[in-house]
């Protein structure tokens, strides 16, 4: 049910960019960043990237989502983390083992930064 909420809420640019922006902002930097690079607002690379996983994770993508919502207080927000580290992962082209060691309390995207460098 969180992760269907998850998913239906942050589908949207102007939801999705709110909910980055209360994750906080280093992340939302980051994302800005990424956006930039492919010509879209922040709003609209968070909640591609939301779509683009609901389309295409892995059933194992999916458990490790679900699992990481069980108990957390912010589970929408904890989940739309996950799914932005997951597609930075991806296209910095490091592996799901290396994400799925992953830490994912903030600031996530600097360790994926990092990892890119080694």
């Amino acid at each position: 049910m969180l992760v269907a909420e998850l998913i239906r809420s942050c589908s949207h640019a102007k939801v999705a960019e709110a909910a980055v922006h209360s994750i906080g902002p280093d992340l939302a930097h980051e994302v800005k960043l990424r956006a930039q690079q492919r010509g879209l607002a922040s709003g609209e690379y968070v909640a591609q990237s939301v779509q683009v996983f609901a389309r295409s994770a892995h059933s194992r993508d999916w458990s490790r989502l679900s699992t990481l919502l069980r108990g957390v207080d912010m589970p929408i927000l904890a989940g739309l983390h996950f799914i932005l580290e997951f597609r930075i992962a991806s296209e910095l082209g490091l592996l799901a083992d290396a994400l799925e060691k992953a830490s994912f309390k903030l600031p996530a995207h600097e360790r994926l930064r990092e990892g890119c460098r080694a």
